[in-house]
């Protein structure tokens, strides 16, 4: 029987998945980030070599069985000069030529739209679009990094949930459910307190600052209308990605656009899809924003899955429909 790995890699954690060609789950696991500009090739190394060898453990097979393999990982293809010294080190731990890695943008899309042509838009701790058309044409739009870009990211979220804490302790604006949740949260006794806690307990880090939007998701709920509208601006971000990778593709107009998404900043529901949803209609009118299909973990299953066999079926992802549900219901 055949066997496949996916891996999904990301700011802040990396999942690995083993799959047969009939769709069950044979393994999974989950590890630190794998990014190996944040961290370092060392740690990237590291976190992959026990990744695969935990999710083999847990699928009871050698690495030697694995049949094809792909590999999302974090800021791949964007320096040219590090693409080798990658494949190297995924390929010594493969033992094996028999795998593909790409940027971990289009583990997105093939989770969300299980591979299928459409738009994936990823908005965890960074953001970024990838699409593609029916006729195979295929890009990525944003992904610049925090400092570049980013926007509509859960770093970008939390940045301005902070800037909302500053303004209303200051007194600039007026004080909305943010301001406590954020002091309450974070343990601040004085104001100030932020400032140390941000540049020196948090240590500016991605993730931690990134984790901090769940608290604008927190005020959004309670009625804080300045959170509400900083989503509203996340989404016309993610809306100006739709728009790019639009115009560079050949979509069949004639048909719906199937616009999907992933990453921790769509768990606030409503307050980011329902304006996604408004700004899109001013885009294309065949445009429609659909659930995720899969988890991006199990999309890169399915990927290495269909670039080894070129095709897959509805029973293969009926399946894995039901696998994926029973295994993270487990919380393997």
């Amino acid at each position: 029987m055949m066997r496949y790995l996916g891996v999904d890699g990301g700011g802040t954690k990396t999942d690995f998945m083993i799959i047969d060609d009939k769709g069950k789950i044979w393994g999974y696991t989950r590890r630190n980030s794998c990014h190996y500009i944040e961290q370092s090739i060392d740690t990237f190394k590291k976190v992959l070599e026990e990744g695969v060898n935990e999710v083999c453990k847990k699928a009871n097979i050698d690495i030697s069985n694995i049949t094809y393999s792909f590999l999302g990982l974090p800021a791949f293809g964007e320096v040219d000069k590090d693409i080798p010294k990658l494949r190297k080190i995924v390929e010594n731990i493969l033992k094996s030529k028999s795998y593909k890695c790409g940027n971990d943008v289009e583990v997105g899309w093939a989770g969300s739209l299980a591979c299928q042509p459409g738009i994936n838009i990823v908005s965890g701790t960074g953001s970024i679009g990838y699409g593609i058309d029916q006729r195979g044409n295929k890009i990525r739009v944003g992904g610049w990094g925090y400092f570049c870009g980013d926007e509509g990211s859960g770093y970008w979220l939390g940045k301005k949930a902070i800037e909302l804490f500053t303004k209303e302790s200051d007194g600039r604006l007026e004080k909305t459910p943010i301001y406590c949740i954020i002091k309450d949260e974070l343990n601040i006794e004085r104001d100030f307190d932020l400032i140390n806690i941000i540049y020196n307990e948090l240590a500016f880090k991605r993730s931690e600052i990134a984790s901090i939007s769940k608290l604008l998701y927190k005020a959004a709920k309670k009625g804080d209308n300045y959170a509400k509208t900083i989503f509203k601006e996340a989404a016309y971000e993610q809306s100006l990605t739709i728009k790019a990778i639009i115009k560079k593709l050949d979509f069949n107009l004639n048909d719906n656009i199937l616009v999907s998404y992933s990453g921790g900043v769509f768990n606030a529901g409503e307050y980011i899809l329902s304006p996604l949803k408004e700004y899109v209609k001013n885009i294309n009118k065949s445009i429609k924003i659909v659930e995720p299909i899969f988890k991006p973990i199990t999309g890169a299953s399915l990927y290495a899955l269909m670039l080894h066999k070129e095709k897959s079926s509805k029973d293969i992802i009926n399946i894995l429909k039901f696998q994926e549900k029973t295994v993270f219901q487990r919380d393997l």
